[in-house]
């Protein structure tokens, strides 16, 4: 593998109007689609000084929209053209992260007419956010572009700018998206096995890197392709790991927390002697406790389920290792003793027993998934015979019974599922139906969980966006319960991730 070759970033600060030759590949379009990305050809943003502590991802470029009520505002340009289409979307994508509530006007510059605006809350980079566009206002975009001012923030904000020479990442370039599409499956897969898939390094980055490890073990060749592509923006000979943390502050050769670690189940796969592997075993082992259990600080939650325990039971098959092995379930066993009661499974909780985000959706996808891959896992290995095992198992079993009672008759669960009126949260739905099928293939689960998955396959589908995104996914947990509760909802890749998973756990086409 070679050593990653860090670009450094550069950021359009200037006023100066950037502009790009309109190329047929700026339409993305196919007849077979029936839809089209217009690729937006330039960009003239205001100039402003980029946060020094801070790093654009991957080298690529953003431009500016000042949270200044007496900035210029950033102007688009756009291909004159015309469309008979009716169904127009507008989109942006983060480039850094928002650690706030962002409300962002776009309108016609020159007559000020407003066409929408974004409500963008607790963001992460490359996450795309959409407005609709009524179809009135595509003649004049041509003429005049699209004006982007914020008009309710605290801190600037940053997204990526257009890049007519890449063709890998149009999904997060801005663009209008126009058309129909009456097979959005298709545009799944494509952009699963595109940039436009690609998230930050950690939990989030690692549920598209866990699909396209699945994917390609069942003898995808594109999709460990992409998966080589996407590693090698983070791996690297000398540092061992070069990513941004969740503030998108660099963390080159370091870690940010014990979420980072669950791209490492695929790494350990690929790269079986890259030197990031024994530098994430080291963090790890830094924050165990006196007992062997991995802490973040004072808090116990169902992530590191996913993210700790599952790639620990992945490098100690690997490295045949029964001392990891039994590690990671003993992470399962101490996580359900502080985190489940009687019909409640919480996210967090701290060492005196303080528990909040109860029968989060997204909490229990995390414990679930934990608990069933490391099963996976460990039940195929030299360590099948750990009386850790048999406890795990039954652990599972009840999460299951008392989640299923909660599942929607159209097979999706609630962002809290136990409360409808938090709304349906796409990414948990196909966690935790992933979950189930892994549990049915282990011989835990009885076919009729098979079938409970399958349901919530088919009504996933209808949250795919004409391109080929996974709409109705829970926001990152920044904004706390009230956010969670709120039933706003996004595009986010770790959901995509995750529906490919199940995808592929179901043998579906994608």
């Amino acid at each position: 593998m070679q050593r990653r070759s860090f670009i450094q970033q550069t950021i359009l600060s200037s006023g100066a109007l950037i502009l790009m030759p309109v190329i047929a590949s700026a339409f993305s379009f196919s007849e077979k689609k029936h839809w089209r990305r217009i690729q937006a050809s330039g960009v003239n943003a205001p100039k402003i000084v980029f946060p020094r502590e801070k790093r654009i991802p991957l080298g690529w470029k953003a431009f500016s929209v000042s949270a200044s009520t007496n900035s210029k505002p950033a102007i688009l340009q756009f291909p004159f053209l015309k469309s008979d289409s009716d169904t127009i979307w507008f989109r942006i994508t983060a480039a850094i992260d928002f650690r706030e509530e962002l409300i962002v006007s776009a309108f016609l510059p020159e007559s000020g007419k407003e066409i929408g605006q974004f409500n963008i809350r607790f963001a992460h980079p490359f996450q795309p956010f959409e407005i609709p566009v009524n179809s009135s206002f595509l003649d004049e975009i041509g003429k005049q572009g699209i004006a982007l001012r914020m008009i309710k923030g605290q801190n600037d904000a940053w997204f990526f700018q257009p890049d007519l020479a890449r063709t890998d990442n149009q999904g997060l370039q801005p663009h209008l998206l126009v058309g129909k599409n009456k097979h959005p499956e298709i545009a799944f897969r494509e952009n699963m096995l595109s940039m436009n898939s690609f998230a930050p390094f950690g939990w989030i980055g690692g549920c598209v890197i866990d699909a396209l490890w699945e994917m390609s073990k069942t003898g995808d060749q594109e999709a460990l392709r992409v998966l080589k592509k996407q590693l090698s923006y983070f791996l690297d000979e000398e540092k061992g790991i070069v990513f941004e943390s969740p503030m998108t502050e660099p963390k080159d050769g370091t870690f940010n927390s014990i979420e980072d670690f669950l791209p490492f189940a695929a790494i350990i796969g690929l790269f079986p002697n890259h030197p990031s592997i024994q530098m994430a075993l080291d963090f790890l082992k830094t924050k165990e406790n006196p007992e062997g259990i991995i802490l973040s600080g004072n808090d116990i939650t169902t992530e590191a389920c996913y993210t700790v325990a599952y790639p620990l039971a992945v490098i100690a098959v690997n490295r045949n290792n029964r001392e990891m092995a039994q590690m990671a379930l003993k992470q399962l066993r101490f996580r359900t003793k502080f985190l489940v009661k009687e019909n409640t499974i919480y996210q967090r909780s701290t060492l005196s027993g303080h528990q909040t985000f109860s029968n989060w959706g997204r909490g229990i996808t995390w414990y679930l998934l934990g608990m069933v891959k490391t099963l996976t896992i460990l039940k195929v290995s030299p360590f099948f015979d750990l009386n850790e095992i048999i406890e795990v198992e039954n652990d599972y079993r009840r999460a299951v019974e008392m989640v299923c009672h909660f599942q929607n008759k159209d097979g999706l669960w609630y962002s809290f599922i136990d409360r409808p009126e938090t709304g349906f949260d796409t990414s948990a739905s196909a966690g935790i139906a992933e979950a189930l099928v892994l549990g049915f293939k282990l011989g835990l689960l009885d076919s009729s969980f098979k079938e409970k998955a399958k349901m919530a396959y088919k009504s996933l589908q209808t949250y795919l966006t004409v391109d080929g995104f996974l709409s109705g996914v829970s926001q990152i947990n920044r904004g706390g319960e009230e956010l969670q509760s709120s039933g706003y909802r996004v595009i986010s890749q770790f959901g995509m991730g995750l529906l490919a998973q199940l995808g592929c756990v179901l043998e579906a086409k994608i």
